[in-house]
């Protein structure tokens, strides 16, 4: 286990308390985070990362605002990003995309975190 686990931990606990949202572990150890039936994104404890599809305009803008980065640069064609858990602030870093993420599967503009947005 990563130093960075319980932060990932942190992050999937703050997850699972959003409308529709739930956290569940796959047979490989990562968390998939679904709201309702659909998958929002990926936690990897052992890698101390998330990953999150989004369509290929909101994918390039995350990259080139340096929110995100591309979870496979071999793959020009995959919508997928990356972002690290190693401290703090990338907890606040990787629960803003999931909420970019949530705003966009429910068809909603505003912000859900219960955390207050910076």
């Amino acid at each position: 286990m990563t130093r960075a686990a319980p932060l990932v931990d942190e992050v999937a606990n703050e997850l699972d308390t959003w409308p529709g949202v739930h956290v569940e572990t796959q047979p490989d150890g990562t968390h998939a985070v679904l709201y309702e039936q659909l998958v929002l994104g990926v936690l990897d404890r052992e890698r101390a990362l998330a990953e999150l599809r989004f369509d290929s305009t909101e994918h390039d803008d995350l990259v080139d605002d340096g929110a995100a980065e591309p979870a496979d640069p071999a793959d020009p064609d995959s919508n997928v990003v990356s972002h690290a858990v190693d401290g703090p602030s990338d907890v606040t870093a990787v629960l803003e995309l999931f909420d970019r993420r949530y705003r966009e599967v429910r068809g909603e503009g505003e912000p859900h975190s219960s955390q207050d947005p910076a």
